[in-house]
């Protein structure tokens, strides 16, 4: 058996049980009905995002057998990266993969959708993981990281198709942080300058929106042209999914940025969405 093991520092997401279901049993987490076939989370550190990830996967619907988790920092051309092995050992335990289904959507891929395996550390997956393990114990998770380019809308249909095939009842998490500002970044355009949050947060709706609104080449347009989405191969596939499974509307559940946590110069911002039946 192959087992993939943890490789991003623990200030990423708890590294003790305990902590992890304390975490996410406080009870201003997991409000609301579990009906979301996907969602967008963003994938910073538990404690920047932590409370948006848990929103998004406490949402996913009840019945799903497998949770699928995409992620990005691919560019655009770049290869689709899948994570494999048989199962991920994460602070709550095992979470076992489903090889089958992950396997039936490569071999349904059309040329110039080139898969390789994951081989370093990247935090767009692993950082949502542990959440999905301790939310849906009862399932198997499947992961690729996706590139942000017209594929990515094509990947999401073949999630939709290949899950219909198999009767697989599957939910789908796009990973995604947004615009990130200021000099840490090398990032601050002057016409920012006189209210950097203010201008960030327009810029980062304006993805937002074109996801909700079921625009992916708007929303890769966006994220290309103006650096509003690290990841955005990732959120257009979830989108592209949702749609697919007859669920196009999505809903905005919060949007928010790293310095309403820790004031500062160089700041990201986060957003949440998910698709409901």
């Amino acid at each position: 058996m192959k087992i993939r093991t943890r490789t991003l520092p623990s200030g990423w997401y708890p590294a003790d049980e305990a902590e992890i279901r304390a975490y996410i049993g406080s009870d201003f987490r997991m409000n609301g009905e579990k009906n979301a076939v996907a969602g967008i989370s963003p994938h910073a550190g538990w404690f920047f995002c932590g409370k948006m990830m848990a929103e998004v996967v406490g949402r996913l619907k009840s019945d799903a057998e497998t949770v699928v988790v995409l992620g990005g920092h691919n560019s655009s051309g770049s290869p689709f990266i899948r994570y494999d092995g048989d199962a991920w050992d994460l602070p709550t335990g095992l979470f076992g993969r489903d090889s089958e289904f992950a396997e039936a959507v490569e071999a349904a891929l059309p040329d110039g959708f080139d898969v390789r395996s994951e081989r370093s550390a990247d935090n767009t997956v692993e950082v949502i993981m542990p959440m999905a393990a301790a939310m849906r114990p009862d399932a198997l998770w499947a992961a690729w990281r996706i590139p942000s380019d017209e594929r990515a809308a094509r990947f999401g249909e073949i999630l939709a198709e290949t899950a219909l095939a198999f009767g697989r009842k599957i939910a789908v998490v796009g990973s995604t942080d947004l615009t990130h500002y200021g000099p840490n970044y090398g990032f601050m355009p002057p016409e920012s300058r006189g209210d950097p949050a203010e201008w960030v947060r327009g810029r980062d709706m304006d993805f937002l929106n074109a996801l909700l609104s079921g625009e992916a080449g708007k929303a890769l347009e966006l994220a290309a042209g103006q650096m509003s989405a690290c990841s955005a191969g990732a959120a257009v596939a979830a989108m592209s999914f949702a749609a697919s499974s007859g669920c196009p509307d999505g809903r905005l559940l919060e949007y928010a940025t790293s310095r309403d946590l820790h004031p500062s110069s160089s700041f990201v911002g986060y957003g949440a969405l998910v698709w409901e039946n």
